[in-house]
């Protein structure tokens, strides 16, 4: 008889088993790597929790010696708005430093899978009146009692000295000025008009003081002298020269007038295609009672570069007169914060200026002649759990205003610890609705580059991208079919790339939308397919069949 084969026993058996010498050692280590893995789990949870920040935009100002590898940092830091001052340059040298800009952004856009948007803003003269560059662009010590004449020959343009000084817009304010005139020059420096000329003032300083270039000049009448024909004089040459240099946005200093703030914001809107950031003269427009509202109706946005600098009375005239304007008017506000050290923001972070701004504004520091670059997370200091509607009227008016409804839909679920919400809209209007909104997770704007684009349609999304990196929350995202290889929609393809990137998890709730279109400067909400819809949900794990799709 054939030998029947004798199975090998199998650990498996279910009527075996085997009783081993350390079972019970081997148990307790298992159940000891299981409560490190949850408390490895629960601590990673707690620190993601904690990442709820502000995140705002932030504009850098570019100056002659910022180099490449500064601005590439600072492009990877999320830094896509630059600031030029086109007045205290030479054509030569802002032709260079603009050069230098375009490299950085050509050589980051190479390395980048998303699409860049950046925005250049030229700051222009406007209707001030200017120092020109002294010589070896060096500050003097105006002593009392000495004489200066104040000429408009440009031969003395970039090269003044301490007896004669070039002031840029003079010649439109000569015939306005009298004999025993008070001028103030820079902070310090004030003097008294001696003599008159055709070209030029002679200058009998009272108060000695310190002298840069570029320094603003007070003079009386400044803002009533000028006649409405002569304005085109003081700002057409700056306009040009900003659109042949492809300016997003034109910067306008100093603004106290509003007729003249008029007649640049006409021509603007009539020949060019720039957005206007005003820098208001607060103390001058509290001091005589101007017409607030007015101005900060004329300006895309509003810049605050003397936030922390200006006396009590300004300081509060900002905080309850300006801003809320601003706020109701849904006109940006740019804030420069004087960080000098990277230590020095936690001196500014639990500040109350920081949460009533879109965007920050940065310089280099002149202890260290470097960027601060550490700007880019605000942790709150407000609990986020609260929710609280500010008067009667927003609830009455939650189904017709597109504003309170995004409100209403992030206090709620705020409470659920959102990671991520999404957001796929056609509509600018309702874009920028979530930017002042109390949010502390990040918003991604989903702005697909498809195939059938035409080139109008190419540059909205890039005109709202440059407009959503000046706000508040906001990131956008622009993205070429190449890079959406499962054809997903917009709102998948922003989920699944974050997921890749870190930026969510497998169990993250995040939050999507879907915003209505516009329709003359109006949002329509559940007229036919135009609707909000909100979804939301768990981040599910990754497919088997999709683990190895990306290389990873």
């Amino acid at each position: 008889m054939e030998e029947e084969e004798v199975e090998p026993e199998s650990d498996h058996d279910p009527d075996k088993f085997t009783i081993r010498l350390n079972g019970q050692e081997d148990l307790e280590a298992r159940l000891r790597e299981f409560k490190d893995a949850c408390d490895a789990h629960e601590k990673h949870t707690k620190v993601r929790r904690r990442r709820r920040y502000y995140h705002m935009g932030l504009v850098a100002n570019v100056v002659m010696d910022t180099t490449h590898e500064e601005l590439r940092r600072m492009l990877e830091h999320g830094t896509y708005t630059f600031h030029v001052d086109m007045v205290a340059y030479k054509p030569q040298e802002l032709d260079v430093m603009l050069e230098t800009l375009n490299i950085a952004i050509s050589a980051h856009a190479d390395e980048r899978e998303l699409r860049t948007a950046t925005g250049l803003a030229l700051e222009i003269n406007g209707d001030c009146c200017r120092v020109g560059r002294l010589r070896n662009n060096c500050s003097t010590m105006l002593a009392r009692g000495s004489v200066v004449t104040l000429t408009t020959d440009i031969a003395y343009r970039y090269a003044g000295f301490k007896e004669i000084l070039y002031v840029i817009n003079l010649y439109a304010y000569l015939a306005s000025i009298r004999l025993n005139d008070v001028l103030l020059i820079g902070k310090e420096v004030r003097g008294r008009v001696v003599k008159t000329l055709n070209e030029a003032l002679a200058v009998l300083f009272i108060d000695a003081g310190l002298l840069s270039s570029y320094d603003f000049i007070e003079l009386p009448r400044q803002c009533h002298a000028l006649a409405p024909e002569v304005y085109p004089e003081l700002f057409n040459a700056d306009l040009q020269a900003a659109a042949a240099r492809r300016a997003n946005y034109v910067i306008l200093p100093k603004i106290r007038c509003k007729n003249f703030l008029r007649a640049v914001r006409m021509a603007i809107k009539d020949q060019y295609n720039f957005k206007l950031i005003g820098c208001i003269d607060f103390e001058y427009v509290r001091s005589n009672m101007l017409d607030l509202l007015g101005i900060i109706k004329l300006l895309d946005y509003i810049w605050i570069p003397d936030m922390f600098s200006v006396n009590c009375c300004v300081y509060n005239y900002i905080m309850e007169d300006a801003l809320p304007i601003a706020y109701c008017q849904r006109t940006p506000v740019i804030g420069t914060v004087p960080l000098e050290r990277c230590n020095d923001f936690k001196r500014f972070e639990l500040h109350e200026f920081l949460w009533k701004i879109d965007a920050i504004h940065i310089q280099k520091s002149p202890w260290c002649n470097k960027y601060p670059l550490i700007v880019k997370n605000l942790m709150p200091i407000r609990d986020f759990h609260v929710g609280v509607v500010q008067t009667q009227q927003q609830l009455k008016s939650i189904l017709t205003s597109y504003q309170t409804i995004v409100n209403f839909i992030i206090r709620t679920i705020a409470t659920i610890e959102c990671q991520a919400i999404f957001v796929f809209t056609k509509c600018e209007n309702a874009s920028v609705a979530l930017a002042r909104s109390e949010i502390y997770c990040p918003v991604y704007m989903m702005l697909p580059l498809v195939s059938d684009d035409d080139e109008n349609t190419v540059k909205c999304k890039y005109d709202l991208a440059r407009t959503l990196h000046l706000r508040r929350n906001t990131h956008p995202v622009l993205y070429t079919p190449e890079l959406n290889e499962c054809s997903y929609s917009p709102i998948e393809f922003g989920v699944d790339y974050m997921r890749r990137k870190g930026c969510v998890e497998v169990g993250d709730f995040v939050v999507t939308l879907e915003v209505g279109k516009e329709q003359d400067d109006n949002v329509v909400l559940g007229v036919g397919e135009d609707v909000c819809i909100l979804r939301a949900f768990y981040v599910a794990p990754v497919f088997n069949c999709e683990k190895f799709k990306y290389g990873t």
